[in-house]
């Protein structure tokens, strides 16, 4: 069952701190990271240095010009059987059935000499990307954001190690820039007049996509300011603020694995909006063969009860799950 989150508070911090030398002012980073993910589970960082105007003129860019056959070309084996990708690639729109499409994009360094993809290990795929000819900008940007976004994702974890009373790097070697399995997902939500059909809620809301946990580490999204967001919370689903410029954080259940839940994963939804609109989340994840050792946070009381987990096969399981509960994005 999800842990239900006991307020939907949603602050903006200040991660600027997490880059510099001031241990005094990363720790007051920490307690107001602490006190978020052990609230609502989620916060919008500020001050991170990342040029949202530029990703959204890129990906708007990208998704008016790629044409039907491009998508299809591109689409994962779930749309494309000629395709075995079940992660990078296209996510393709269904006529009359499902109107979001995406493209989703993994580590720029899995090349075919990387010992994870020589050897065929699931969920290491070499990238597909569209005609450089077509999208000059996109594949050289697209890299660089990824890029941009571990680099971004390992900061706010360093501030999260210090909020669990562990050192800033606790977290750094599972998170190695070259084995890293995390994930850039480019997601557009259409204006339609004829919108397909779309799910009903428990409680009666229209939904874009069910109450589901993150698979991740940590998820660090950006989004165009359309309210979408709800959480689950001892009071009900509420609303979550939107931002114009910074990026809303959650933990994933992998985190809430290692910390038994003292930073659980919070139980979130997608409301139906017939708006034209992006969703970017960057999902962290770990290296394949990382191993997080479960344990007691600061402050926690208890006893471990997970035992270690390999990411990889974490991820492996957890995104298949995801699928049969929610079906293909």
């Amino acid at each position: 069952m999800p842990v239900l989150m006991p307020s939907a508070e949603v602050p903006t911090i200040d991660i600027s701190p997490l880059f510099g030398d001031d241990a005094k002012e990363k720790t007051r980073v920490a307690e107001e990271i602490n006190k978020a993910c052990r609230g609502s589970g989620f916060f919008y960082a500020s001050h991170h240095g990342v040029d949202v105007q530029l990703l959204q003129d890129v990906v708007n860019e990208f998704h008016r010009t790629m044409t039907d056959q491009e998508k299809y070309d591109l689409a994962i084996h779930a749309y494309n059987k000629n395709n075995s990708h079940i992660r990078n690639g296209y996510y393709m729109a269904t006529k009359g059935k499902k109107a979001v499409e995406s493209f989703c994009y993994l580590n720029p360094r899995f090349t075919e000499e990387h010992p994870m993809i020589a050897a065929g290990t699931p969920m290491h795929e070499v990238n597909l990307w569209p005609d450089e000819d077509r999208h000059p900008r996109f594949r050289p940007f697209g890299e660089r954001y990824y890029t941009e976004m571990l680099r971004l994702s390992t900061v706010i974890m360093r501030g999260m190690a210090l909020a669990l009373g562990k050192p800033e790097s606790f977290f750094d070697a599972a998170l190695a820039e070259d084995d890293t399995l995390s994930s850039v997902s480019l997601i557009r939500y259409p204006y339609l007049e004829d919108y397909p059909p779309v799910k009903t809620g428990p409680d009666g809301t229209k939904l874009s996509f069910e109450d589901h946990l993150d698979v991740s580490m940590i998820t660090v999204l950006f989004q165009t300011q359309v309210q979408n967001l709800q959480v689950e919370t001892v009071d009900g689903w509420r609303d979550l603020p939107t931002s114009e410029e910074n990026f809303l954080v959650n933990c994933g259940t992998y985190m809430a694995h290692v910390t038994n839940d003292y930073f659980p994963a919070p139980n979130h939804r997608v409301k139906f909006v017939n708006a034209e609109r992006l969703s970017l989340p960057f999902f962290l994840n770990a290296g394949h063969h990382s191993v997080i050792e479960p344990f007691l946070p600061e402050g926690a009381t208890g006893r471990v009860k997970n035992p270690p987990l390999a990411y990889g096969d974490y991820l492996q399981h957890g995104l298949r799950a995801l699928i049969v509960k929610n079906g293909q994005t």
